[in-house]
């Protein structure tokens, strides 16, 4: 049997839903095999796999997999785990569709493809009817009702095996001993309640962006990874070409208050696109919709920046009042501050796309 490693869900490529306020009950009902398929892989990583309770989680390999849609291992030796068989289904699950699952459970512990497991866990789009609850909670009776069943449900060709299964006297000695106790379900609104605090859950499910924080202004004083930016460097370079005396430091610059002002309104937006980067990268899975706002101003300032200029300061106020007039936004991020588009002006400088003064990389 091949398993695949839980592993980091790929984005999803629709981002339509992230505002969509469609009851999340209803949204899980009503999505197809393949969403739900998804949701179950997403919420696998985000929760089982993070869970203090195992060692690991792995997705069994579509058909044929013995029963076992996630196997979450107790121990490291893996003897020790949890079944998960989730179900896309348009109706509550009943005794009779689901019948075949206790049956591929018995059988193959039976015939010892795999331990028995320590719980057992249904977990399906619609829940779980009534009449399956019932034997859910009185465990004994799915004993009576497999093996009653059995040659309807289970022992035919294709059901669970190809050439079919008879029930001999020791499969149904062991099916009559079987503890069915493991047994029991995820409902839907704990899928949802798990789900809801991965990054995932919004592009399924919408509800929104969380509001975003208020930005911590800068500390007065510059730090020593900010001493070491590029941008920073730079606009120091800047306001000594424009006074004709050397600033070395943010100490220094405070004897020309019109530059020292001006260098705190860059910090200050420097700090907010900051902000704004981890916003993004805390609600969205990636930064890819913060890259494509910055994308968006270096594209919008580039004529203005281009131009030629007498002084380099003036150039950095002309591309920063560029960026601050761009109605920049993306389908995910709507609400884009001037101080966040002044902010991006020096990550791209960061970045090498735009330099404010030409400065040696040894400095």
């Amino acid at each position: 049997m091949k398993t695949r490693p839980i592993s980091i869900p790929e984005k999803p490529k629709d981002t339509s839903r992230i505002f969509d306020m469609t009851e999340p009950l209803l949204r899980l009902s009503s999505m197809s095999d393949d969403e739900f398929e998804r949701v179950v892989g997403e919420w696998a990583y985000s929760c089982l796999r993070k869970s203090k309770k195992y060692s690991s989680v792995v997705l069994m390999g579509g058909s044929g997999d013995s029963g076992r849609d996630l196997v979450a291992y107790i121990d490291s030796d893996m003897q020790k785990f949890d079944i998960y068989q989730c179900k896309q289904y348009d109706k509550p699950l009943s005794p009779a569709v689901y019948m075949v699952e206790f049956g591929k459970l018995c059988y193959y512990t039976f015939i010892g493809e795999y331990n028995v497991p320590q719980k057992y866990y249904i977990v399906a789009s619609n829940g779980i009817g009534k009449t399956l609850r019932s034997l859910i909670e009185n465990p004994a009776k799915i004993n009576t009702k497999l093996i009653e069943e059995w040659d309807e449900k289970c022992g035919k060709k294709k059901q669970i095996i190809s050439e079919g299964i008879q029930l001999t006297d020791t499969l149904k000695g062991y099916i009559r001993k079987f503890d069915f106790s493991i047994v029991s379900d995820i409902s839907p609104i704990k899928l949802i309640e798990d789900f809801s605090n991965s990054v995932w859950y919004k592009y399924h499910f919408g509800g929104g962006l969380k509001k975003r924080p208020k930005y911590q202004a800068p500390p007065e004083k510059l730090q020593a990874d900010e001493k070491k930016m590029p941008y920073i460097k730079q606009l120091l370079q800047v306001y000594s070409k424009e006074a004709k005396q050397e600033y070395k430091t943010q100490e220094e610059l405070k004897q020309h208050q019109e530059f020292y002002g001006h260098f705190a309104r860059q910090r200050e937006g420097f700090f907010s696109a900051q902000s704004l980067r981890r916003f993004v990268r805390d609600e969205l899975i990636d930064e890819e919709s913060y890259n494509d706002l910055k994308r968006q101003v270096e594209f919008g300032v580039m004529d203005i920046y281009e131009r030629k200029y007498t002084s380099e300061l003036e150039r950095v106020k002309s591309t920063t009042a560029q960026a601050n007039t761009l109605p920049i936004c993306n389908d995910e991020i709507k609400n884009v501050t001037i101080q966040d588009k002044t902010g991006m002006c020096h990550e791209l400088v960061n970045d090498k796309k735009l330099i404010w003064s030409e400065i040696s990389e040894n400095i």
